[in-house]
């Protein structure tokens, strides 16, 4: 069984998620609202796509004025429903690492544009920051910062297992049980390396594509990982 449902943010963060009770885990896509159009962060499943428009659209999101698209990596979920939003917007631009914006070119009838590390680029009147985590969970994996709303879209790094809106005193906790649940990581230095250069940003929510949102003390959160990554580094480093 699986319910959707739409949360707002800030007036102009619109989250759509979809908790899956079998597995315990909820997928969200993000949709930032500006005066030139609306700009999706993750697609979501191709086959989740027409529940999601309808969800949204009673919540006054047509997706058929999405222009612009950010595929954090190359996984059903983070681009699967790209075709859909095409067909809707034949204009519309995917946004990727250069790996993956060559094989969504390639796959998909669609104009994709590479995006630079930490570079800033302006999307629909929006300044966004990408930051390559290489390997946390895809080689062409990134993260993307919006200044304007002190915002970290953060796809696969924080993710924790549950319903988006189930409460939590411990975040941290929640994390790394559901980082040893899953091994979702294939490698604890490079999320050690993503989380240092995350931490350089400013940061006050964190919006993860699975599990619920956190608000505040954000820095604590990074600094809470990092400490785990350290931890378990020195283990390693210690057997090896």
């Amino acid at each position: 069984m699986s319910s959707s449902k739409v949360d707002i943010f800030a007036d102009h963060i619109f989250r759509h998620s979809t908790y899956v009770e079998k597995m315990n885990l909820s997928f969200s896509q993000f949709f930032i609202k500006s005066s030139s159009g609306t700009l999706c962060i993750e697609t979501g499943a191709r086959a989740d796509f027409s529940s999601m428009r309808a969800t949204l659209l009673a919540q006054g999101i047509d997706v058929a004025s999405v222009s612009g698209v950010i595929v954090p990596h190359f996984e059903d979920d983070e681009m699967g429903a790209l075709p859909e939003f095409v067909a809707l917007n034949k204009g519309v631009v995917a946004y990727a690492h250069p790996i993956c914006s060559h094989a969504l070119s390639d796959i998909f009838p669609v104009k994709a544009k590479p995006l630079k590390d930490e570079t800033p680029i302006t999307i629909n009147d929006e300044v966004i920051v990408p930051i390559f985590v290489k390997h946390v969970h895809q080689w062409d994996a990134l993260v993307i910062y919006v200044p304007r709303l002190k915002a970290l879209f953060s796809s696969d790094i924080f993710m924790r297992f549950g319903p988006v809106d189930e409460d939590s005193k411990d975040p941290v906790a929640g994390m790394i049980a559901s980082i040893e649940r899953s091994e979702y990581l294939p490698s604890i230095e490079y999320f050690h390396r993503a989380l240092i250069k995350i931490k350089k940003y400013d940061v006050e929510s964190i919006f993860p594509m699975h599990g619920p949102a956190i608000h505040g003390n954000t820095a604590a959160v990074v600094d809470g990982l990092i400490d785990y990554c350290e931890k378990k580094l020195g283990k390693e480093v210690a057997v090896g």
